[in-house]
């Protein structure tokens, strides 16, 4: 998943609208709607206000932006133990 698929299912799991998001993170509307379609990669200090929105710490966002085929091949067996499950832990309780 993507940085901006992860902040659209942040928001989304928050019951939050693009509006709503945009004016906590003090953002237009149309930035994150860009964001969230990866039309533009948010900087660190978009990425700590969108963070400082959701109440969640940034290695949250991180985590759900870490994909198997990011993982050196030897190591994704780690990677499927470890990191699928919780983020999908987290998914769940709405806190990804």
């Amino acid at each position: 998943m993507d940085v901006g698929q992860a902040i659209k299912t942040l928001r989304m799991k928050q019951g939050m609208s693009q509006a709503a998001l945009a004016e906590k993170c003090g953002m237009s509307i149309n930035g994150v709607s860009l964001i969230e379609t990866g039309k533009r990669f948010p900087p660190k200090s978009t990425v700590e206000r969108l963070c400082q929105a959701f109440g969640i710490p940034q290695s949250y966002l991180m985590l759900a932006t870490i994909e198997e085929s990011d993982i050196p091949e030897e190591k994704r067996v780690l990677y499927r133990a470890l990191v699928e499950p919780l983020r999908d832990e987290l998914l769940e309780a709405g806190e990804l």
